[in-house]
């Protein structure tokens, strides 16, 4: 059975140009069952007049060696972003595009395995890849007040969009933190069942992300994605 993950890559021909300046968090993923530290995240940011426009994060092994990086284009759509993931570790990589109204999707999880790829319908409200941080601060304060969403996500592998509820499951401390849980899992029971749920653990007071505990859009070399709780540092600029 398929496990559900978003991931949480713009298709650009260049990349973009980003700095050390733009530098707003690091994470720490751990291994869920052994607690290992697997890898480390570094996500930059680009703002206009307050709204974010692209993103890039580079990941790193435990010797300090790029082996991933993600973009994404948040500048026409803040839940569905253009993006592009890529692998040279594993050969994983996923795209995405707009072309007219249609939303192009492309994915490998190997070296070995087939490139696929589709243009699927885009359709209203849905979300992609880190979209799902950008609705959560929209809709802060009616998700903090009780309110339960459903939303279309893109599952890359899939080539297709899912049916999944976001909503606040409690306020507990975690990592030494009082914080906010919000759950996003398959609306489906029998698919909540095989695939989990993402657990989103945000700041009791404002929606900042602090702990990601879930399926990882990092591949194994077997093309398994690992299972991680990550760990996210606000970087002072």
């Amino acid at each position: 059975m398929f496990r559900i993950f978003f991931l949480i890559s713009l298709f650009l021909w260049a990349p973009l140009a980003f700095t050390d300046d733009g530098l707003t968090r690091i994470g720490y993923a751990y291994d869920l069952n052994t607690d290992q530290l697997l890898y480390t995240e570094n996500h930059y940011e680009k703002y206009s007049d307050g709204v974010l426009q692209n993103t890039k994060v580079i990941y790193k092994d435990l010797s300090e060696n790029i082996f991933a990086s993600k973009t994404a284009d948040f500048s026409d759509n803040q839940f569905m972003p253009e993006f592009e993931l890529e692998n040279t570790r594993t050969g994983h990589e996923e795209k995405t595009r707009f072309i007219k109204n249609k939303y192009e999707v492309i994915f490998s999880g190997t070296k070995s395995k087939t490139r696929k790829q589709s243009q699927i319908n885009y359709k209203d409200g849905a979300i992609s890849d880190a979209g799902f941080d950008n609705f959560i601060i929209e809709y802060w304060d009616l998700i903090i007040s009780g309110k339960e969403f459903k939303r279309d996500f893109l599952v890359p592998s899939m080539q297709d969009f899912l049916s999944f509820r976001i909503y606040q499951d409690a306020v507990l401390n975690k990592q030494g933190q009082s914080l906010r849980l919000i759950n996003v899992e398959p609306n489906s029971f029998f698919v909540r069942v095989f695939a989990g749920k993402i657990k989103l653990y945000y700041d009791i007071n404002k929606p900042i992300l602090r702990v990601y505990e879930g399926v990882s859009n990092i591949r194994d070399s077997k093309g398994k994605n690992y299972n991680v709780l990550i760990k996210y540092e606000e970087v002072k600029s």
